[in-house]
């Protein structure tokens, strides 16, 4: 596909769109095994490292060897979660990411967010449901569909190391594939900069980083002002009405479907 062309999802965003899904499936169950595993990979490794060679060697060797059963056993149930023959995302999973990211939701709210991707209402998402969904909001023009999950997807999709920010440099592959260079230099300085009246800047370890929460308050704007363009925006603008609440339209796009 021709960057910024066509209404199909370029190969380089299926490919991350895959890595996102596998990612989310399941997710609070991985991160209640991860939250174990992790550390006590890191322990392991401090252990063996020449910064404990005047330490005990019998001492350590049996924390090692203590340490190492764990993580074995923790592997195992890590990869039985990601081979079980049903994968989908759940709403205890779009919690799980929501809270990894610093995001606080209520039960209600990450309901609305299944609901909106959730086509055969079985409250939860499959990887058709997801790649739909993906597909609906990037040629979205009007503002108009439902996009919290979308939002919260293109973040992860953006955050290719799962540090939890999104920068530059790990962007612009995605939004060249999407727009070409010259808008994706346009969105690029929104995201980055000048939705707060800012300079993009080259700072952060990857090249100007932001987190979930900057991000969405970004791309909302993006959103409401693609709204107040639309033909219904305009209408309702032109009525007199001084607020245009797109919620409400969004409820009726996403029933219209």
């Amino acid at each position: 596909m021709i960057p910024g062309e066509g209404n199909l999802i370029a190969p380089v965003e299926l490919r991350e769109l895959r890595r996102v899904y596998d990612q989310f499936c399941n997710l609070s169950d991985k991160l209640k095994i991860t939250d174990l595993l992790y550390p006590a990979q890191k322990r392991v490794a401090l252990l063996k490292s020449p910064e404990m060679a005047d330490e005990d060697e019998v001492i350590l060797n049996m924390e090692i060897n203590e340490l190492e059963c764990d993580i074995e056993k923790w592997e195992h149930e890590l990869d039985v979660i990601k081979r079980r023959p049903v994968q989908v995302i759940r709403a205890s999973d779009v919690a799980a990411a929501l809270k990894k990211l610093g995001k606080k939701t209520s039960k209600k709210e990450v309901l609305e967010m299944i609901w909106e991707v959730d086509e055969n209402l079985d409250e939860v998402i499959d990887w058709d449901e997801f790649c739909l969904n993906f597909q609906r909001n990037v040629h979205d023009n009007s503002g108009l569909e439902p996009a919290n999950f979308y939002n919260l997807v293109q973040f992860m999709i953006y955050d290719a190391n799962d540090n939890g920010y999104v920068s530059i440099d790990e962007t612009m592959n995605m939004l060249y594939a999407r727009y070409g260079r010259d808008l994706m230099e346009e969105k690029i300085s929104y995201l980055f900069g000048s939705a707060k009246g800012q300079k993009v800047t080259e700072e952060g370890k990857e090249g100007g980083e932001i987190d979930f929460t900057a991000y969405i308050e970004a791309v909302e704007k993006t959103q409401l002002k693609m709204f107040h363009e639309s033909e219904l925006g305009r209408t309702i603008l032109a009525k007199g009405k001084r607020k245009v609440d797109p919620n409400l339209a969004k409820t009726r796009a996403k029933k219209g479907h």
